[in-house]
């Protein structure tokens, strides 16, 4: 073989590794933003409307299909009516109630609402975003079990959460009436379910996401299961959990995030438990680094996950906010449990609420 043959020889068989490495990182990145533009389903816009933080009416709401007229047990909740301190939470600090003669002063413009709903998260901006956990089955769209409302702002590389419980009174956009939080989501979907938040707190919201509970196990068995630690053993539809760390499959995953009577931090500890299984399954998806197991990673988030973050504003968050997403610090809405025309709800007050609304603002700078 002359030496001339022989550069050509490995100069093609350079371009041939380099040609299937791009083919390979091609099929990748093909599939993720097949995946993610699958994912994307943006929310109709609508004007910005401050709350006026008034106090709720102290009866019965009208019936309105699935809504408060109907005894449900998402009272399973009550007895959870106060909300204790859970270990290592921070408590939103009380606003003083404005006298009948003083009105609350309107903290956000028009023009900055819009600005903390629409940020550019290539320039770092902060944003806030709605988690929604769904149980949605075959000819019912279901509730929100999960209501995680999160502020995250990379200049202080910090991340406020406050967890919603279901049984939480709150006005209904669409009816003007009052319902469970939870409600929103089967009388409006997603839509209604961030105006609804947005509604209750005076927080605009940049984005939201939401999971379907059930797909969430096969997400978490493809990435080998989650590690949790957990402060309190229970039993729960035949599984048994014991203090302290161990490790969960999908379908154990999604037990030990639903019990919530046994707990007494009621729906607190169950969202505790929550953002353990959530966290630690996306640090694993975050970590997958086999090509073998990306194709069905992704055909189950296509399935179960939408959000109204676009391709690019995901990769901005994989970039440029990691170290903000990691440090969160948790809100308590605090509020006591009552039971209006007979059926059991999570009340809060006008200043528990505007007091939510203080830090979070405050948190996006404000």
């Amino acid at each position: 073989m002359t030496k001339k043959l022989a550069i050509k020889l490995a100069v093609y068989s350079a371009l041939s590794l380099v040609a299937i490495g791009l083919l390979a990182g091609g099929y990748v990145w093909y599939s993720m933003d097949k995946t993610m533009k699958a994912m994307y389903e943006p929310l109709p816009s609508s004007k910005w409307v401050e709350p006026a933080f008034e106090p709720e009416p102290e009866s019965e709401p009208s019936g309105n299909g699935r809504g408060g007229a109907t005894k449900e047990a998402s009272g399973e909740g009550a007895g959870e009516g106060e909300s204790p301190q859970a270990p290592g939470t921070v408590a939103a600090v009380p606003v003083s109630a404005s006298t009948p003669d003083e009105s609350p002063k309107t903290l956000l413009s028009e023009r900055e609402a819009q600005r903390i709903r629409n940020p550019n998260l290539g320039n770092e901006e902060p944003f806030t975003i709605l988690l929604l956990g769904v149980d949605e089955r075959a000819g019912d769209r279901g509730r929100s079990d999960t209501m995680i409302l999160l502020t995250v702002q990379p200049k202080t590389g910090s991340a406020l959460a406050l967890s919603i419980p279901r049984d939480t009174r709150a006005f209904m956009p669409n009816s003007g009436k009052y319902d469970k939080i939870n409600h929103a989501y089967a009388f409006g979907g997603t839509s209604l379910s961030v105006q609804a938040v947005e509604q209750l707190f005076g927080v605009p919201i940049s984005y939201y996401m939401k999971t379907n509970m059930e797909g969430f196990v096969n997400i978490v068995d493809i990435v080998g299961g989650v590690d949790v630690n957990n402060e309190r053993s229970f039993d729960y539809e035949g599984a048994t959990f014991p203090v302290g760390m161990q490790h969960l499959d999908g379908e154990h995953a999604l037990l030990y995030s639903r019990m919530r009577k046994e707990d007494p931090h009621g729906d607190f500890g169950r969202t505790s438990r929550q953002r353990q299984v959530l966290s630690d399954a996306i640090d694993k998806v975050v970590r997958v680094n086999s090509i073998t197991k990306l194709p069905k990673l992704l055909s189950q988030l296509s399935q179960y996950v939408r959000t109204s973050l676009t391709s690019g504003d995901m990769i901005d968050l994989a970039m440029n906010y990691r170290p903000a997403i990691k440090n969160v610090k948790t809100l308590i809405l605090q509020g006591q449990g009552k039971m209006i025309g007979g059926i059991y709800y999570y009340s809060v007050t006008p200043e528990a609420r505007r007091s939510i609304q203080k830090e979070m603002l405050e948190h996006l700078g404000y």
